[in-house]
């Protein structure tokens, strides 16, 4: 793919981030287009469909939060600080899974899942081993410990970043070996 190409794509994806968190899945695609200064055609080309759209915005999401993992991986605060990075991936990941209705999507979502969860295996992993994690926590726990996060930092009343900081704190203390 050519340097201005492969550009325009990762400004694409850039935008549909930020559009299908801000506005939800069913967005114009016009308007991810418009967000990322390209026209439609330069849209089409790079994906056939929103499903494509979706999939290339899940896999850029799982692509950094691997990267972090990978530059974090021997950080006593890896668990901490991946539960932050997570957020935003996890809420659009858990939106994805809950939209869809086509089956061949559903499929890569599965093959996505599959993904995350091997991250997940291995922030528990590596938190186990610097005894920051008890032993007992899986990737089940990690989930529902996402989704209690992201609840807590829309609490009406508190501003978001400070509800959700003392609730990892609060789960950081039970999940303290």
């Amino acid at each position: 793919m050519r340097k201005d190409a492969k550009t325009r794509r990762e400004k694409l994806i850039a935008a549909a981030t930020e559009m299908f968190v801000e506005h939800g899945m069913g967005v114009a695609l016009d308007l991810v287009a418009e967000r990322a200064g390209v026209g439609r055609g330069t849209l089409y080309r790079n994906f056939v469909d929103r499903s494509a759209m979706i999939v290339a915005v899940l896999e850029t999401l799982l692509d950094d939060l691997a990267r972090f993992v990978e530059h974090h991986r021997d950080s006593p605060t890896l668990f901490e600080d991946f539960a932050r990075q997570q957020g935003a991936a996890t809420a659009f990941f858990a939106r994805t899974l809950l939209a869809s209705g086509d089956e061949e999507f559903e499929k890569i979502v599965a093959s996505l899942r599959r993904r995350i969860d091997r991250l997940l295996t291995d922030v528990i992993e590596r938190s186990v081993a610097m005894g920051v994690l008890d032993p007992s926590v899986t990737v089940n726990d990690l989930r529902i410990i996402t989704r209690m996060l992201m609840a807590a930092s829309n609490m009406p009343g508190i501003e978001p970043k400070q509800a959700f900081e003392r609730a990892l704190q609060i789960v950081r203390t039970g999940l303290a070996r």
